[in-house]
């Protein structure tokens, strides 16, 4: 009995060390580690992986005009909405405060461009009801896939960054592709 109590304890704490509790993603910590492992899977096999980051639009202003509640609630809620489109296989993980990244192992770019549009519109099109109000909430999307010159983790990310800064400048509530495969 005390054996499998300890053992529940410990899946407990690991499981607790490595999500975020918000939003059930892993911690940015945990799903680098995980990205490693998979960008170099996928060198060897040369099967593709690619990444896609995205940020909520104009996140600090729900928190400014409704309060950090309502901004947790939000969360919560793009949490479940990428449980409901993604793939088991998928790796969800909280990057900063309102960024995620997820990781596509096995998907070509065409593919991911899918997920990261499927996704962008879920989110659009499940306000949350907060109080009162009802809160649309929309996000910029950057994807990236790996490339030959690919040897750590901060490349691929970098330029999925780069793609969602370009998201974000023409317009937001959009996906954009790294440079590298714009012409793809």
């Amino acid at each position: 009995g005390v054996s499998i109590k300890n053992a529940e304890l410990f899946r407990d704490v690991h499981e607790h060390s490595v999500r975020d509790a918000l939003t059930g993603c892993f911690n940015r910590r945990h799903a680098f580690e995980i990205i490693d492992v998979e960008l170099r899977r996928s060198r060897r096999s040369r099967l593709p992986l690619t990444i896609i980051m995205f940020d909520l639009d104009h996140f600090k202003e729900i928190n400014d005009r409704f309060g950090h509640q309502c901004g947790d609630a939000v969360l919560v809620a793009v949490g479940e909405r990428m449980r409901a489109v993604l793939r088991g296989s998928d790796v969800r993980c909280r990057y900063g405060g309102e960024e995620f990244v997820i990781l596509l192992p096995d998907t070509p770019l065409p593919g991911a461009l899918r997920v990261a549009d499927t996704l962008r519109r879920d989110i659009e099109s499940h306000p949350l009801a907060w109080q009162t109000e009802i809160i649309t909430v929309t996000a910029s999307f950057g994807v990236a896939t790996i490339v030959a010159e690919d040897i750590d983790v901060a490349g691929l990310i970098g330029r999925a960054d780069a793609a969602l800064y370009r998201a974000k400048q023409e317009g937001r509530n959009c996906v954009r592709v790294s440079e590298e495969h714009a012409v793809a």
